[in-house]
């Protein structure tokens, strides 16, 4: 059986506000129509001995249009694909059906295009298997629960007799239910309850021998309950956490339990210092800067190099017990400098920039002068020394805005949205571009793309044409590869299909999975190697696994 799929390269607007004639568009429908291509649905599998690598190697057949990879779950149902993972270049598929998790192994077979996939193991339990980021080398560490052991460590190298328990943490059905996994060198760290301890801080080397409570943070059965774990170098990674004495506190460990210890009581007592943003942002080398509230300043800006005596106070913005409003959606490391908004109590909330110093943490730009501020956000990088973000001066509405260390401040992008109304929403980062979503009476909710500077920021494409919305409601999360990007949209001739562009209009394409009209809705993006794979429905297999080549991208890295 042979799956037919609309391949379409449409024509968009290319600068700012601007649109191709009724002409063009025609052309380009001629064009589209023109670019149908079959491609088979079912691959037949032939011996193939090389690794991921090799294979991805042999097989690199360019660009080519997305290929139907493989029926886990045959009939109309389909397979909620829950995750896609890279062990080592292979791709490793988490679905789900009928209230069961179950592992499977990619391999490209004969050719271009052609894949089958291969049955790891079955069986888990209904919650979703946590990965978290936990490869190391060929292994892939993951939580889930195989009905006789409650939500314990696994581990798998990609085969089924490679697919094993490390360690009954807590024995018995109920499972010591782990969170937190990250990668510190070649160290599994996370967060679990073995019956006795509470939740607290473990680590594993992928033996059970190796797999160990690191400290009682919170000496016996309450939970220390480690939190935002951030690996630091080879060795050492940061946290947060409760011992119980000095309330929720930035701590270090190097996996021994003499170095897991608190860097600093910040706010002195019980009382926790940490606010709503207690990550920790890298800054350079060992130097981080994260949010705390030591009861004297309110939430403000610290720093730490994992000691007592590199752990401070960076600058109180907004002086007194307010604090200054920094928050999550608000903070962006650029060129060894913390951007980030915040209220110093006279200009208002507003974009500030730090290198982790006092004399370094200043005002970009009082975009909107008064008490009201700009309020900035979804700070993004763009390029090697600008950030993006978006922001209201009370004149164009929230638009997009570029800021650098430069004595040029800030600009204003683009008025997407003509006057006071508000045209711009988050975006996504793609090398030295940043696509966002952009709203205005002429195009409707599109996409948008800009390389921080006025004439690189414009329309990509006006995809469902006129005032009509490509994204009718929130969009999906797209997936950036190289300088390009990877999304679903919706035109009322394709329905909400699968779209990747290089930022240009020619370089915009589209594939009705879903012939008609008919919605294929692709999500789940995730590159292994030569290839971004995805979920989508095609009306035939139900819904189930895809994969685009990252050669239909520029400027993609080995």
């Amino acid at each position: 059986m042979k799956q037919r799929n609309t391949w379409l390269s449409l024509c968009g607007a290319t600068a700012l506000l601007a649109a191709c004639g009724a002409t063009e568009e025609a052309r380009e429908g001629a064009r589209a129509r023109e670019a149908e291509v079959v491609l088979p649905s079912e691959a037949k599998p032939v011996a193939d001995t090389t690794s991921g690598g090799e294979a991805a190697r042999e097989h690199d057949c360019g660009c080519r249009p997305p290929a139907f990879v493989a029926d886990l779950t045959p009939g109309l149902e389909g397979t909620d694909v829950r995750s896609f993972i890279d062990l080592d270049g292979t791709p490793i598929v988490n679905g789900y059906n009928g209230g069961i998790n179950t592992l499977w192994r990619l391999e490209r077979r004969g050719g271009c295009g052609r894949w089958e996939a291969v049955l790891i193991k079955t069986g888990f339990g209904g919650l979703p298997l946590v990965f978290g980021s936990a490869v190391i080398g060929r292994t892939l560490y993951f939580a889930a629960d195989d009905g006789g052991y409650g939500r314990e460590l696994w581990k798998t190298d990609g085969t089924a007799e490679g697919t094993v328990l490390v360690k009954d943490i807590r024995p018995g059905p109920v499972g010591s239910e782990l969170l937190r996994f990250i990668t510190v060198g070649r160290t599994l760290y996370f967060v679990a309850d073995d019956g006795e301890h509470g939740f607290e801080l473990w680590k594993s080397d992928g033996t059970r021998n190796g797999t160990r409570l690191v400290e009682d943070i919170y000496p016996g059965a309450g939970s220390g309950f480690p939190d935002f774990l951030t690996a630091v170098d080879s060795r050492t990674l940061f946290f947060t956490a409760d011992d119980g004495t000095h309330g929720r506190e930035p701590w270090r460990s190097d996996g021994t339990r003499a170095g897991t210890r608190l860097i600093e009581d910040v706010y002195p007592g019980a009382a926790s210092s940490g606010s709503n943003v207690p990550l920790f942002y890298r800054l350079t080398g060992r130097q981080f800067l994260f949010v705390a509230d030591d009861g004297s300043h309110g939430p403000e800006l610290w720093t730490t190099d994992g000691t007592p005596g590199g752990t401070r106070l960076v600058e109180d913005i907004y002086p007194g017990p307010m604090g200054s409003g920094i928050g999550l959606l608000t903070l962006a490391v650029v060129d060894g400098l913390l951007y980030f908004g915040a209220d110093d109590g006279e200009h208002g909330l507003e974009l500030w920039k730090s290198d982790g110093t006092a004399r370094g943490t200043r005002l970009v730009e009082d975009i909107l002068p008064g008490p009201l501020g700009s309020a900035p956000f979804f700070l993004l990088p763009v390029g090697t020394d600008q950030v993006f973000f978006d922001a209201n001066d009370g004149i164009h509405g929230r638009e997009p805005w570029r800021g650098e260390d430069s004595s040029r401040h800030t600009l204003l992008l683009a008025d997407v949205w003509p006057g006071v109304d508000s045209g711009v929403g988050p975006g996504v980062t793609a090398d030295d571009k940043v696509y966002f979503f952009g709203r205005n009476p002429t195009y409707g909710h599109e996409l948008w793309v800009t390389d921080g500077t006025r004439s690189g920021t414009h329309l990509v494409k006006d995809i469902n044409p006129g005032p009509e919305s490509a994204f009718p409601g929130d969009p999906n999360t797209p997936y950036a590869v190289g300088s390009g990007l990877v999304f679903n949209a919706f035109e009322p001739v394709h329905g909400d299909e699968l779209w990747w562009t290089d930022g240009t209009p020619a370089g915009t394409r589209m594939a009705d999975l879903y012939e008609g009209t008919a919605n294929s809705y692709p999500y789940g993006f995730t590159r292994v190697g030569d290839q971004v794979f995805f979920t989508a429905e095609d009306g035939v297999h139900g819904r189930e696994p895809w994969a685009l080549p990252v050669a239909c991208f520029p400027d993609v890295e080995d």
